[in-house]
Order: structure tokens, then sequence, then C-alpha cells
């Protein structure tokens, strides 16, 4: 018997305080309070970040490569050339890794996967005329990409 009036009484509260709040009016009148400081660091971060994000992953690799032949010809430097050298080579494993490895198609426009209630949808190839298992109009697939195939279906096959 306690538990309804226990409720009807928060839903009175609750009622009572949406009374009480501000209209859109005085919402948009409401100025958030001004950090300066913080504001400063924000914006220089998003500044950080926009310029970081024009360098591609082929510049990193060239720049990789110019430090290792960099430290090659200024040996004299000692230890500053060794690090030049570590550093270059770590960075071009991870470059090369990253161009080999990453997903590119991904993030583009025309790759993008369409996902209506939960489920995957794409338009149009299903409804085009097929040429030996090809979508007509499409070339051959590339040499790399019948390779993560077969290992793909090497692998599958394996843990079967």
């Amino acid at each position: 018997m306690g538990e309804p009036d226990r409720l009807e009484r928060e839903i009175e509260e609750i009622l009572g305080k949406i009374e009480n709040f501000p209209g859109p009016e005085a919402r948009r009148a409401r100025k958030p309070l001004s950090r300066p400081v913080g504001d400063a660091v924000v914006k220089r971060q998003r500044a950080m970040v926009r310029e970081l994000s024009r360098i591609s992953v082929s510049q990193v690799m060239l720049f990789s490569f110019l430090l290792i032949l960099g430290s090659f010809f200024f040996r004299e430097a000692g230890i500053v050339a060794a690090w030049a050298l570590y550093g270059g080579v770590i960075l071009f494993v991870v470059s090369f890794a990253i161009m080999m490895f990453g997903n590119r198609g991904r993030f583009s426009p025309s790759h993008q996967e369409t996902v209506w209630r939960g489920r995957n949808v794409s338009y149009g190839t299903y409804a085009r005329p097929t040429v030996r298992g090809r979508v007509a109009g499409q070339s051959a697939p590339t040499l790399l990409i019948r390779i993560r195939r077969w290992w793909a279906h090497r692998m599958n096959r394996s843990r079967s």
C-alpha cells in the first residue's frame, strides 16, 4: 500500500519541478561560463590535430626514410644519429604496416556501409548481371585482394 503512495508523491514532486523549469527563451539567454585558460587549451589542441590530420602515411614514410638517410650521413653526431636511425626505422616499419594492412577504403564515402535496423544494406550490386563471378563493369581484383581472400579462406579451413 505504501508503494503506490510513494510513487504518486514522487510524480507530484517531478511535476511541480517541471512548472519551475526555465522556458526556451531563458535557456537560450543563458551563456556558459567563460573559461579563458581552458578555451585557449582546447583551441590549441584542435589546431594541432587539424595540422596533424593533413599529414598522410606516405609523407610519414618519406620522412622516416629521410631520417634514416640523414643519420647515415651525419654519423659524427654520435648518439643523436643513432637515435635518429632507430626512430627512423621504427617510424618506417609502422608507417609501412599501416599502409599495407590499414583499411584505407573503410572511411571513404564510396565504400561506406549503410545500416538499417541493425542490418547492412547494399544497393545495386546484386541487381547487376555478373560475368564469371564478377559484377559487370568492375575490373578484376588486384593481386593483394586475391592474396587476402586466399589467406582468409586458408585460415578458415584450418580452423574447421
